[in-house]
């Protein structure tokens, strides 16, 4: 799970590398300069976030059932 939580680490990294200059166009009221292919990317790193947040989500949740059957304490 922790190579999980890494690798959307780094799915954030350009995606705010993108945002930032894109959200720059946004301010400067010129919506029709950004690039297609940045969009592209941009939904393309969101999904695969959404993605990765839905399967630490999963494996928590089987974890929490798992050691709630076990009938011992949790310490974490």
């Amino acid at each position: 799970m922790e190579k999980l939580i890494i690798l959307r680490m780094f799915f954030y990294f350009p995606l705010f590398g993108l945002l930032l200059p894109d959200a720059g166009v946004l301010i400067a009221k010129a919506p029709g300069s950004i690039p297609l292919i940045h969009i592209g990317i941009e939904i393309g790193l969101i999904f695969c976030i959404l993605i990765c947040t839905a399967c630490i989500a999963l494996m928590k949740r089987r974890i929490s059932i798992a050691n709630d059957k076990t009938n011992e304490p949790l310490y974490t």
